[in-house]
């Protein structure tokens, strides 16, 4: 739910933003950015088959601050809206 920014994640373990950055992609396969994309979206499947939460609320507590950003990601991601995906799940 909370933001969370690249320089006080690399702050954390001491390393510049650009050196985390790298290390991450080198670590991970993936960047950090999109890592925490794809975190947050599968968090928001969980919520979406176990809670009755609007899908506004649902996307605000994964830490989505734009719906609509979270419904495109969602969808880009998943094939499906997240109603979509609570009614499939149901």
């Amino acid at each position: 739910m909370n933001k969370i920014k690249v320089a006080d994640v690399a702050e954390l373990i001491d390393f510049s933003e650009s050196h985390f950055m790298r290390y991450f992609k080198e670590m991970m396969n993936t960047s950090f950015i999109d890592y925490l994309r794809d975190y947050r979206l599968t968090m928001a499947t969980r919520l979406l088959l176990s809670s009755d939460s609007s899908i506004l609320t649902i996307s605000e507590e994964v830490g989505f601050d734009n719906l609509s950003y979270f419904n495109r990601a969602f969808k880009k991601q998943y094939g499906m809206t997240p109603s979509q995906y609570r009614k499939q799940g149901s």
